[in-house]
């Protein structure tokens, strides 16, 4: 792959310079763009894109307004086939900077350049190291299978941030702008075609083309989920939807009514996005139904799920009476407890991990139940109970199509003991039951009965 740097730069607060140092570790030809430099950062400076004399794939312009469209003119002239176009300056201005966005997609329409932006933080794939944007990564991004598709570059940010914290991986990124002839609805397709993306998370401020978005996302959710946050729902949102990328918010009741329809999952906040994208991406299950069993040792966290799961829709039924006998015998408490669901282990489930990785079995093995959450309180301090028993969660979910998810009770700076060998073994974790609960509500929404 080849990319071109138009307004490279060497002043390390310039546009060009930044995206430079975004592209440091892509191991691919990169070709600097200024007439004003014979050679930047070491590498030679051409005075066009046109002078490379090399097939192109992508452009990055990193100028002012009031150049680009002589800069499409020369991605043009030399048979560029893609555009990253990050400044203000079109649309969203108004009447003037409609007329200078049109002018842009005409051009870049008869040339057949696609072009991201303007007005964009750009793309990147982490497969191959690319990072098209002026942003270098403050947070490594880890190669995996969600995509990243917001309008805002800001929001993009967010999304890249969240996914990190969460450990997720990231296949394809973009922050489409302005949309000059890169809309949602091409990008839906695009991804919908990719191998490498397994779930698709949507940014929406607004879309001239929801018809064609919509169509996109009921034909992709048959083989992939999509997950979409849309924002405009208020008069505030809605006027700084168009000041900001020139986007006509529309109506939000059908933007959802049009999720819902297609089988795409609609969130309420970037971080419920990118944990329902973590339960999709890590389980890849679709449950059935929406029968859950919540198994603990520490009953308040339990509650504060199964409160969110049910209002939700999900069903939280008790396990089997013979299931519910075994258990109350592996506790051996004075008096006989009642086995509900959540299903509390007291003490014992906490103190024993053989308690808990038996129950866990039980549990998974009873058909009524296509979910299993797992709520735990780890001990920091070792020897003294407390532990998760990872190796008997793992075997048994290795086994089974159900979808688990586990709540371990745990600051976020400090994962607990096993959170890594949970997750490679397809067991998502949280460290809030809040979170894992709207998660996996979102998730089992896509269940084919109630």
């Amino acid at each position: 792959m080849s990319v071109a740097i138009i307004g490279a730069s060497n002043q390390p607060n310039k546009l060009g310079a930044l995206t430079l140092r975004a592209l440091r570790d892509f191991n691919a030809r990169k070709y600097p763009v200024n007439p004003r430099h014979s050679t930047i950062e070491g590498m030679k400076c051409y005075f066009s894109v046109s002078d490379i004399g090399e097939e192109i794939d992508l452009a990055i312009i990193a100028l002012g307004p009031q150049h680009v469209l002589s800069a499409i003119s020369d991605c043009s002239e030399a048979g560029v086939a893609g555009a990253i176009v990050f400044s203000a300056g079109f649309k969203e201005l108004g009447p003037i900077g409609e007329e200078h966005q049109r002018r842009v997609k005409e051009l870049a329409d008869a040339a057949q350049i696609a072009v991201i932006g303007p007005n964009c933080l750009g793309a990147g794939n982490p497969s191959i190291g690319l990072n098209a944007t002026f942003f270098p990564h403050p947070a490594p991004i880890q190669e995996g299978g969600v995509s990243l598709v917001s309008q805002s570059g800001g929001v993009a940010g967010l999304m890249l941030y969240e996914s990190a914290d969460a450990n997720l991986g990231v296949a394809k990124f973009a922050s489409i702008g302005n949309r000059v002839n890169i809309d949602f609805h091409d990008m839906i397709r695009y991804l919908g075609h990719d191998d490498n993306t397994e779930v698709i998370c949507l940014f929406v401020e607004g879309t001239e083309h929801a018809g064609s978005m919509y169509k996109e996302m009921a034909r992709i959710t048959r083989n992939k989920p999509i997950i979409m946050y849309k924002v405009g729902k208020t008069p505030t949102s809605k006027r700084a939807a168009l000041s900001h990328t020139g986007s006509l918010a529309g109506r939000h009741e059908l933007y959802s009514a049009a999720a819902k329809q297609s089988g795409a999952i609609e969130t309420n906040t970037v971080t419920e996005m990118i944990d329902t994208a973590k339960i999709l991406s890590i389980c890849r299950t679709n449950p059935a139904r929406r029968n859950v069993a919540i198994l603990t040792h520490t009953l308040g966290p339990s509650l504060i799920a199964a409160q969110i799961l049910e209002t939700a829709g999900a069903a939280l039924p008790p396990p089997s009476q013979e299931v519910s006998s075994v258990i109350q015998k592996m506790l051996s408490m004075p008096v006989e407890i009642e086995i509900a669901n959540p299903v509390d282990l007291l003490a014992q489930g906490w103190a024993n991990p053989d308690i808990f990785g038996e129950a866990f079995n039980l549990i998974m093995d009873e058909t009524q139940y296509d979910a299993v959450m797992i709520v735990f309180s780890p001990n920091y301090q070792e020897d003294i109970g407390g532990a998760v028993p990872i190796d008997a969660i793992l075997e048994k979910t290795s086994t089974s199509d159900k979808t688990v998810v586990a709540v371990l009770n745990s600051p976020v700076c400090t994962p607990p003991k096993g959170k890594d060998r949970l997750e490679r073994g397809r067991v998502p974790v949280f460290s809030s039951p809040e979170r894992a609960a709207q998660a996996l509500s979102n998730v089992l929404k896509q269940s084919r009965t109630p």
